[in-house]
């Protein structure tokens, strides 16, 4: 056979020959297509890509592959990416979907992928309702409707992702709770899933965590505990109540590791008051799934939206914490010996007592031996104020022989309170409720001449139009909390006249430690308010309930059960 009768066999051969379509039936469903759920769904979707291939058997199935609840707007779908690897790969050549919109909406991505990618790839597009087949008609690809279509497909998604951002903001001021899964410690009540129930079996670690925080020990050490409790983590109990959560750590003693991150959000988190706070994150836009944190002003939160597991008291002590522990390390704030002997103990509660800014720790060795010691940070980091400076072994010896003191005194003080056959109407807890009473309104009137003021200076121009918003939204709110505390108050006065014994339950924290022979963080938490250290060296200590202590032995002192040299020398506070 010649060469030119070879040429025209070939050309007859390839002119018949027909390609496999290796074709790939992709499947996509969200919230965002809104009331078009019923026309988008799975099935329908399937049902008319099924009559278009019985159409068309050149069209050989390769695989289906579904994205049931991703939205279109970005392709970091689970299928998508498995798609996109197989046609890569060359596994599949042919691409259908029911129409554009199905694919993506995102007009720069989905464009990037018909225009570019797709043709590079040699893959065959389809999209049954628009009349696209890229193979067929090369030309249904290259045109201001396809172009047009993509931008409506955009904007679609826009509008519904903006829509349903509407739709849960409102659901959020309501304290609705609108979360996939439920805060641990709570449940979703089966007769409303936006609102919260105890989980008794959850809760009752929570409420572990919070007082072993409370009591001195250290996030990193209640990790431990509650691993070697055999604990499940909140992701591991989630799986074990049948949720659809994957852990994000994978290891074969993951089900029991807490993480002190995990510990740390859980401390912090107002949801334990019974307060519903949500809108902590956003997504950064309606086209990618990466959520970013919202700064704390931004928060919406509805109080009383369901049961406390912490009470207030309880949370506020924890909050306290962590503005004294600047920092969280491992060993540090337990209740070792050498946390004592490094002056850990103290991180938070000590400050010199001349710029009142807080003690810094440093060391040294000698002859082999560690010796720690406090000294002013003004002065370490710039040289301002002076050094102030005290050893920590001083330092521990009198803080012992201090608290030694006091607890004595309480327990004179409490077998004086009880020989009193009448305790005064007016006693000092009440007083000092209602100073903190009086105080409150001084405030109110304080932001209440802001707020006159505020207009005015907004139409002087001294301030913005957006300053002058913020800050009376701000005064507003101040006024709000300042308005909830007064009735806070007003109440404890109430119940404090009920039963005035309850006042002096504050002796029972001094009481506790009557044997105390040693410190720990515990001690300092619950008994000091602050260390201060004198230039030369010398300590003063301020104890918690000061003012309720100094009232209950002024009430002894008119009563003549306590000298007045005794409550003198209280006064005083125990300096070294």
């Amino acid at each position: 056979m010649s060469t030119g009768r070879i040429s025209k066999y070939l050309d007859m051969v390839v002119a018949n020959s027909k390609p496999i379509w290796r074709t790939a039936l992709y499947l996509r469903l969200s919230r965002e297509d809104g009331d078009k759920i019923e026309s988008d769904s799975i099935a329908n979707q399937r049902k008319i890509i099924d009559r278009y291939l019985a159409k068309n058997p050149d069209l050989q199935i390769y695989d289906i592959y579904i994205d049931d609840g991703f939205s279109g707007t970005n392709f970091n779908r689970p299928s998508m990416t498995r798609l996109l690897e197989d046609i890569k790969s060359g596994k599949v050549n042919c691409l259908i979907v029911k129409d554009l919109s199905r694919f993506g909406r995102n007009y720069h991505e989905t464009g990037r992928y018909l225009e570019v990618v797709f043709p590079l790839l040699k893959l065959r597009f389809i999209s049954i309702n628009d009349n696209i087949d890229s193979y067929k008609n090369p030309l249904s690809l290259k045109n201001s409707t396809v172009s047009f279509k993509n931008v409506m497909n955009d904007e679609y998604g826009r509008d519904i992702s903006n829509k349903i951002r509407s739709t849960f903001r409102a659901k959020q001021k309501r304290g609705e709770y609108i979360g996939s899964f439920p805060l641990y410690g709570y449940k979703k009540d089966p007769t409303d899933h936006h609102k919260l129930i105890i989980d008794e079996e959850a809760a009752e670690t929570v409420r572990l965590i919070f007082n072993l925080f409370s009591k001195g020990v250290s996030i990193y050490n209640i990790t431990q505990q509650l691993s070697e409790l055999g604990i499940l983590n909140p992701t591991e109990y989630k799986i074990s109540k049948g949720f659809n959560v994957k852990p994000k750590m994978k290891h074969p003693n993951t089900k029991n590791c807490w993480s002190t991150q995990t510990i740390r959000r859980m401390l912090k988190n107002e949801m334990y008051l019974g307060n519903m706070v949500q809108n902590t994150y956003q997504k950064v836009s309606y086209k990618l799934s990466k959520i970013v944190s919202v700064p704390k002003e931004g928060y919406i939160v509805k109080e009383g939206t369901h049961e406390a597991i912490i009470n207030k008291d309880l949370f506020d002590k924890v909050q306290e914490r962590f503005l004294r522990d600047t920092w969280q390390k491992k060993g540090y704030c337990g209740e070792s010996r050498s946390d004592v002997e490094t002056g850990a103990i103290y991180v938070g509660y000590i400050k010199c007592a001349d710029c009142g800014r807080a003690m810094q720790r440093s060391g040294y060795m000698e002859n082999g031996i560690s010796f720690y010691y406090f000294v002013c940070g003004s002065y370490l980091q710039w040289k301002q104020c002076t050094r102030h400076t005290t050893r920590v072994k001083k330092l521990n010896e009198t803080v012992l022989a201090v608290i030694q003191k006091y607890v004595l005194l309480a327990v004179e003080t409490e077998e004086l309170l009880k020989s009193l056959q009448k305790t005064p109407e007016e006693d000092f807890k009440c007083l000092m409720l209602k100073k903190e009473l009086n105080a409150c309104d001084l405030e109110k009137e304080k932001i209440t001449k802001f707020q006159n003021d505020l207009y005015m200076d907004y139409k002087s121009d001294i301030i913005t139009k957006e300053q002058y918003f913020h800050f009376k939204k701000e005064y507003a709110d101040k006024l709000v909390q300042l308005d909830q505390r007064q009735r806070e108050l007003t109440e404890k006065i109430s119940q404090a006249k009920e039963n005035v014994s309850e006042s002096y339950e504050f002796l029972e924290s001094f009481k506790k430690y009557k044997n105390i022979t040693s410190l720990s963080r515990e001690v300092v938490m619950e008994l000091i308010d602050v260390i201060y250290v004198e230039n030369e060296g010398g300590i003063r200590i301020r104890f918690k309930f000061q003012d309720l202590f100094e009232s209950a032995l002024k009430t002894l002192s008119e009563k003549n059960g306590i000298s007045s040299d005794k409550l003198h020398d209280f006064n005083q506070e125990y300096a070294v």
